[in-house]
């Protein structure tokens, strides 16, 4: 059965106990209080039953596999603590806590440097510093250097973020940056982590717009045009750089991997809600399971750490709506 359709029933039962309640006064006060005690009965059956499923789902994902790395704790003898100074010039010397991959260990280790930071340098421009003067074996991922690639996606003081956007003085507030690499994908070295993942699950919707005559865009006779209203549906989900920092802060994905991600869904809904996309129901049900929609939970920790403003949270409850309007009255082809 459909995952829309299992949840549909489980609403169902929900809103339908007042109804049965309703129904059991009333039979008392006809007195059929026999009838009445059996609809108590079932009404309690439902409940322990659903409940008793809900569990067993949960308990069936349990916690993701800890990975190949150990991660050493932190000593306070290999990290000298360094306040922040003041420069001539406005600049300041911060001191930057960096996890660094010893392959030989297999572990994460902690490396503090000291960088001369300006109100205009960023964690990036800073940890380039320390690659170019200090330690040329650290290893870092990046390319644009103005939030457009997503590549420099990293752990600055506990928070997903890019690299190039955060500002080093304001990171450095409390006198320390701590820099890690994303907890949510595989560690390859240093700050750089393994996407082959994160691209399968995005890849998994068929992200991109879909026609029923596939010569169409090779001899179309005019330009596809949509209202205001048709673009606005879509928008605001299309603006995803790929960047992962949903992932990382998305407390199903870090302990069930089988979820599939928010980035994926948010994605799913882009071109679902694109009135030139021509998939219709096909693409609702390649995420109507417990491995897609019906997985997130709605922490929100998605949206609040995305730099470009997508709402893949909102995305996924729209979801689950087109679903569960599909499982009530049928989807209508676009």
């Amino acid at each position: 059965m459909r995952a829309s359709r299992y949840m549909l029933v489980f609403y169902a039962s929900i809103i339908g106990v007042p109804l049965l309640l309703y129904l059991m006064l009333i039979a008392d006060a006809l007195g059929a209080q026999l009838v009445g005690r059996a609809l108590l009965v079932l009404a309690s059956l439902g409940l322990i039953a659903f409940g008793a499923m809900g569990f067993a789902e949960v308990w069936a994902h349990g916690p993701r596999e800890s990975a190949d790395v150990a991660v050493e704790p932190r000593r306070a003898a290999a990290i000298p603590v360094y306040h922040a100074e003041r420069g001539g010039g406005g600049r300041r010397i911060v001191s930057f806590s960096v996890a660094r991959f010893i392959g030989e260990k297999k572990a994460v280790e902690r490396e503090a440097y000291r960088v001369e930071v300006d109100g205009h340098s960023t964690v990036l421009s800073a940890l380039l510093s320390i690659k170019e003067r200090q330690d040329q074996t650290l290893a870092i991922r990046y390319s644009c250097r103005m939030g457009i690639c997503g590549s420099c996606g990293m752990v600055v003081n506990g928070k997903p973020v890019l690299a190039c956007e955060t500002n080093a003085l304001k990171a450095a507030e409390g006198g320390e940056i701590d820099v890690e690499p994303m907890y949510g994908h595989p560690l390859l070295k240093d700050l750089v982590t393994d996407f082959d993942d994160f691209f399968e699950r995005h890849v998994s919707v068929e992200p991109g717009r879909y026609r029923l005559d596939s010569r169409e865009k090779y001899a179309a006779k005019e330009a596809y045009k949509q209202s205001r209203e048709e673009i606005d549906r879509y928008l605001p989900y299309s603006y995803c750089i790929s960047c992962g920092l949903c992932l990382d802060a998305c407390p199903v994905v870090n302990s069930n991997p089988e979820f599939i991600g928010p980035q994926a869904l948010s994605q799913a809904y882009r071109y679902h809600a694109d009135s030139l996309d021509q998939r219709g129901e096909e693409r609702l049900l390649s995420v109507d399971s417990l491995a897609g929609v019906w997985g997130c939970e709605f922490a929100g920790a998605c949206s609040k750490v995305c730099p470009k403003g997508v709402d893949p949270a909102a995305a996924i409850q729209l979801l689950k709506g087109e679903l569960m309007k599909d499982a009530v009255v049928g989807k209508k082809d676009k």
